[in-house]
């Protein structure tokens, strides 16, 4: 199962371009890229939309130019692939991942190899010394564990999970382990999170891939775009634009759910990054209380406002798709209706 080749060939190439970002291409990973202010600048010099246009080119002289480009190499600066920290999942042959690993630059002494198992890390540990990486760190628990009392960040964390991404009735260690790294903020930045999940065949687990496929159609049927490969693009308008219903849509989805399950998962994490996590924590913290004064009064009319939203949301998908799907989620009487 580990030295499946399309296993190999995948591993290879993920591996390859997150260390390639992380070091050669650097400065065009990261939301803005260095030249981004210049670039501005000569755009609205050379192809000036509005007289105002002018104005803000005239307004980044090359003293600001430079005085971004200073901030942005404090920020970013420049890494070699043998200053890069990598943290990832061991199994039984942690060679696995580290000989690609070694083989595009990174160090055994910067690489952390996690496994919860005791018979596994066993094995690991034997594996590992005899094999010629010797001075890879592998560490007996949980990286989620291991991140609760470690202040370490890393520059690339690959989860290869053997387990979906949402389990049915299990405890759902996947998501588990993303949201710890997410609110440690374990990754540097610039950072790769690598994820790999599996989904059951119709033979091996038919009742969870047929929820999935609901929690597929619903997670992405409000999404204003969606992902395509027969687009030039890679995206197309989303299946309300084309007159799809939620029924059509979901069919589309059991039919191919290999496919809208690989869109689902990063659209998944996506938001889990930007919305989802950020949102739980600033709920979860003191500082919610300094911005708003919560009382039962104040309470009751936040809570009469959360209705009549709700009813807009299940109304109003393509406008509100994030709420549009957790409030079907949150009631399951209408999830149901809708499934």
């Amino acid at each position: 199962m580990y030295k499946e080749e399309i296993k190999n060939k995948a591993r290879e190439i993920v591996i390859k371009e997150a260390i390639d970002a992380l070091t050669i291409n650097r400065n065009t990973s990261t939301l803005t890229r260095k030249s981004y202010i210049r670039e501005i600048k000569n755009f609205y010099k050379l192809e000036p939309l509005h007289e105002f246009d002018k104005v803000i080119a005239s307004c980044l002289d090359d003293e600001v130019i430079n005085r971004w480009e200073k901030f942005y190499d404090t920020i970013v600066q420049t890494k070699n692939a043998d200053s890069l920290k990598v943290a990832y999942l061991s199994g039984p042959n942690p060679e696995n991942d580290l000989e690609v690993l070694l083989k595009y630059g990174v160090l055994q002494e910067n690489v952390w190899a996690f496994e919860s198992d005791n018979k596994v890390y066993n094995n690991a540990i034997m594996s590992a010394l005899n094999s010629e990486f010797p001075f890879i760190k592998i560490i007996n628990g949980s990286i989620d564990s291991f991140l609760d009392f470690s202040p370490q960040k890393f520059d690339i964390i690959y989860l290869d999970f053997c387990q979906p991404i949402i389990n049915k009735g299990k405890n759902n260690k996947t998501l588990k382990v993303i949201t710890k790294i997410l609110d440690k903020h374990s990754l540097n930045s610039p950072g790769i999170l690598i994820t790999n999940v599996s989904l059951p065949t119709e033979e091996q687990d038919k009742e969870s891939r047929n929820a999935i496929s609901k929690l597929v159609a619903t997670y992405l049927y409000p999404k204003a775009f969606q992902e395509s490969d027969t687009s030039p693009s890679g995206f197309i308008d989303n299946a309300m634009a084309y007159g799809d219903e939620f029924d059509d849509f979901l069919n589309k989805v059991s039919k191919n759910l290999d496919s809208f399950y690989g869109t689902f998962v990063s659209r998944l994490l996506i938001d889990h990054a930007s919305i989802i996590c950020p949102y739980n924590r600033l709920m979860s913290s003191k500082i919610i209380g300094k911005i708003f004064t919560f009382n039962e009064n104040n309470l009751n009319k936040i809570n009469t406002k959360l209705k009549e939203f709700n009813e807009e949301y299940l109304g109003d998908a393509y406008f509100y798709p994030f709420n549009w799907t957790f409030s079907i989620l949150k009631d399951y009487k209408k999830f149901n209706d809708y499934l």
